[in-house]
C-alpha cells in the first residue's frame, strides 16, 4: 500500500515511480515519467506490461535485477544503469536510483527516480562497462567480503549470525541510522524448550532449533538482521519498518511456529514468545533497545507465552 497520496508524489520533480520489490509490478508512475516518454499512463503501462522488469531491455534485465537485489542485501539503497525503448523504438540510456520502503501493510516497495543519460552514452560498450563496473564495485566485492567474514560469524547449528556477529552488525546499523528512521528489535524465545530436550533428547532439540530458525528466516525479510543468542533465544532487527509491519511479522511468526514439528512420526508442539522495542522511541543504542525488548519478552512469557508484546515504559 502506498503511504503517500498520488498528488503529493506527482509533485516530486523528474521521473518518479514505485514498484513492488518482489513482483517488479509498477505501483505508481508519476507525470514526470510519463512526460519523459511522451505517453499517457495507459499507453505506458500497456507498452511495458505494467512491469519495471519489462521496461528494461531484455539483455539488461538479468544483470540489473542481480544488481538491485545484491545491493538490497547490504543496504536499503540501490543504483543501476540500463537501456529502454521509447515510443519511437529508439534506445534511451537510464540511471536508476531506488530506496526500499516497508509499507504499513508489510509489503515492500521500491521508490525510484530515473535519469535520462542518453546523450552521455556514446556506445553499447560504454553502458556495458558502466554496468559491469558498478556491479563489480557495489555487489561482487561486498558479497565476496561478506562470504569470507560471515563464515566465522555464523551459528554452527542454525546457519544464522551468532551472538557476537549479530550484536556487532545491529550496533553498526544503529550507529549509521538517522533519528527519523524507525527500526524494530525483536527478542524471541522458544517456549518450553527444556521440555523438548528432557523428553526427546538433545539431538531432537537441535533439530527443533533448526526448524525454528528456518521458519524465522522465512517470516522476516532478507534484509533484516537475524541471530541466535544462545540456547533457544533469538534476535531479529527489522530495518526501516513501521509498528504495523512489525506487528504483522510477529503475528505471522507466532502462527507459523505453532504448526507441529514432525519427526519420525512424532509431533512436537512448540510456540514462541516475542518482545519488541523500537528505535529511536525506546532507545538509540543496542544495549538500551536490547534491554527494552528483553523486558517486553519477559512480559510476554508472564502473560502465558505464545504471543508478542511491545515494550512500554
Amino acid at each position: 500500500m502506498i503511504s503517500e497520496s498520488m498528488d503529493l508524489m506527482n509533485r516530486i520533480p523528474g521521473a518518479f515511480f514505485v514498484f513492488d520489490r518482489h513482483t517488479y509490478k509498477f505501483v505508481f508512475v508519476s507525470d514526470g515519467l510519463l512526460n519523459l516518454f511522451g505517453m499517457s499512463e495507459k499507453a505506458f503501462l500497456d507498452k511495458y506490461y505494467n512491469s519495471f522488469e519489462m521496461f528494461m531491455y531484455k539483455e539488461d534485465r538479468k544483470l540489473v535485477k542481480e544488481m538491485i537485489e545484491g545491493q538490497f542485501d547490504f543496504e536499503d539503497y540501490c543504483e543501476a544503469n540500463f537501456r529502454v525503448k521509447s515510443i519511437l523504438e529508439d534506445e534511451k540510456y537510464m540511471i536508476f536510483q531506488g530506496r526500499l520502503v516497508v509499507e504499513n501493510d508489510g509489503s515492500e516497495n521500491v521508490y525510484a527516480l530515473l535519469f535520462d543519460v542518453t546523450e552521455m552514452v556514446v556506445s553499447q560498450k560504454e553502458i556495458s562497462r558502466m554496468n559491469q563496473d558498478l556491479y563489480n564495485q557495489s555487489t561482487q566485492e561486498k558479497v565476496r567480503h561478506a562470504q569470507m567474514s560471515r563464515k566465522a560469524q555464523m551459528d554452527g547449528l542454525t546457519g544464522i549470525l551468532n551472538k557476537t556477529a549479530a550484536t556487532e552488525t545491529i550496533t553498526d546499523y544503529i550507529n549509521e541510522s538517522e533519528k527519523d528512521q524507525m527500526h524494530a528489535m525483536l527478542m524471541i524465545d522458544c517456549d518450553n524448550f527444556k521440555h523438548v530436550n528432557d523428553n526427546y533428547g538433545h539431538a531432537i532439540g537441535d533439530e527443533v532449533l533448526k526448524y525454528f530458525s528456518s521458519i524465522m528466516k522465512r517470516t522476516f525479510r532478507d534484509s533484516d538482521i537475524k541471530g541466535r543468542f544462545g540456547g533457544d533465544e533469538f534476535i531479529v532487527f527489522m530495518k526501516n519498518t513501521t509498528s504495523e509491519a512489525t506487528a504483522l511479522r510477529a503475528k505471522q511468526l507466532n502462527e507459523a511456529i505453532k504448526k507441529p514439528y514432525v519427526k519420525d512420526g512424532r509431533e512436537i508442539n512448540i510456540s514462541c514468545s516475542i518482545g519488541v522495542s523500537f528505535y529511536p522511541k525506546d532507545g538509540n543504542n543496542f544495549e538500551t533497545l536490547f534491554n527494552a525488548a528483553d523486558d517486553a519478552l519477559y512480559k510476554a512469557k508472564s502473560l502465558g507465552k505464545d504471543r508478542f508484546v511491545e515494550y512500554k515504559k
